[in-house]
């Protein structure tokens, strides 16, 4: 069957739109736009995606970024927890757990054909929505950062876009504000939205192959889109390679057993707590702290410490939504439960070179006196 997965294209201009969940207004509360983008800033300075352009609209977010050699995945995972977790723990919500609606539509464009008309169609946003009369009447949008109203973040890179506009920076701006501005009364347009119609989609598929079905919208013509299946091709057999090479070296993640082990450990309990007590409350404790170590700290899957908790993949997904929304308290012991594995990795790998220096002195003895 035709695997689905992330495009992985170092380079590649990407529209990102995140959506809350339920369309809750999360972003029309007192301060969380500001954060919000707190949180791009310290996901980009945590990964190498680079942010071009940017607007937060009440329920849903739309970021124009360009892919680094590591995957968006940890650009948008590290912005989503941070931000998860900042919205949890204001208790302004009616109900705790997940903030945002799954994870990101992505849709990978032809940066040659498309990257301006992107640009502008997401400063636009607030047009459309009809809260703003032009694009520079909007505080929520990169808009008056290119244009020089408002300082733009470290984190933005605006040159990228306004050198097509001229090597004269007010001069560029001013023509990318007019430029902008011409797109104002300009409709949705599904396709830089990555909301493919079935017949677009259908072409996509047929020009990426069967043997390499991917999530992500591509925007661009048949020539764009072979090369994209060319490069995403030669850069997944790449990692794969190099995920070859660290399987058959040290695995530095510990097991799921052993990362219960340690909250066991860490918590003062022993193992008999999880089977006699299984319903218990320090029991519960032990199993929901186990799940956010093991998925959030280590990035292992849900199903594997299902399995080593004998539980439902469902209600590990329910432990790890609670822990989402106590993350800072969660936090803390993780990193006590973090540190008492890789000491106690240290403490195995010291014995294992001590018995083998031990090996190699005993036979070395054995073949002298022989």
């Amino acid at each position: 069957m035709p695997r689905t997965a992330r495009l992985h294209v170092p380079g590649g201009v990407f529209h990102l739109v995140s959506r809350f969940v339920r369309d809750e207004p999360v972003l029309d509360r007192e301060g969380a736009r500001d954060h919000y983008l707190q949180c791009v800033g310290a996901a980009s300075a945590n990964s190498d995606t680079t942010v071009l352009a940017y607007c937060l609209m009440s329920t849903h977010v739309h970021l124009v970024v360009v892919q680094g050699e590591s995957p968006l995945e940890r650009f948008t995972k590290s912005l989503h927890t941070a931000f998860a977790r900042w919205v949890n723990e204001g208790r302004q919500r009616r109900a705790q757990g997940p903030v945002f609606a799954g994870r990101p539509r992505t849709l990978l464009v032809d940066a040659d054909e498309y990257l301006l008309q992107l640009v502008r169609y997401v400063h636009n946003n607030p047009v459309r929505a009809g809260v703003a009369r032009t694009a520079r009447g909007s505080a929520w949008s990169s808009h008056r950062a290119y244009l020089g109203r408002v300082e733009a973040p470290e984190w933005l890179r605006i040159g990228y876009v306004l050198g097509r506009f001229g090597r004269v920076a007010s001069r560029a701006a001013a023509t990318f504000d007019a430029f902008v501005d011409e797109g104002r009364s300009e409709p949705r347009r599904p396709e830089l939205s990555g909301a493919l119609d079935s017949r677009e989609a259908s072409a996509v598929r047929k020009t990426m192959g069967d043997g390499h079905r991917v999530s992500d919208g591509v925007l661009g013509d048949d020539v764009f889109t072979s090369k994209v299946r060319r490069d995403a091709a030669r850069v997944e057999a790449a990692l794969s390679s190099r995920g070859s090479e660290r399987r058959a070296g040290p695995v530095d993640r510990p097991t799921a057993r052993q990362v219960i082990d340690a909250v066991l450990d860490h918590r003062g309990l022993d193992a008999i707590e999880l089977t006699e007590r299984p319903r218990s409350q320090r029991s519960t404790g032990v199993k929901r702290l186990a799940t956010w170590v093991w998925v959030h700290e280590y990035e292992g899957r849900q199903v594997d410490i299902a399995r080593a908790l004998g539980l439902h993949t469902s209600v590990v997904s329910r432990h790890y939504g609670e822990a989402l929304a106590s993350a800072a308290e969660y936090d803390e012991e993780a990193t006590a439960v973090t540190a008492r594995l890789a000491k106690r990795k240290r403490r195995v790998a010291k014995k294992t070179a001590a018995d083998a220096d031990g090996f190699r002195v005993r036979y070395h003895v054995d073949v002298n006196e022989t």
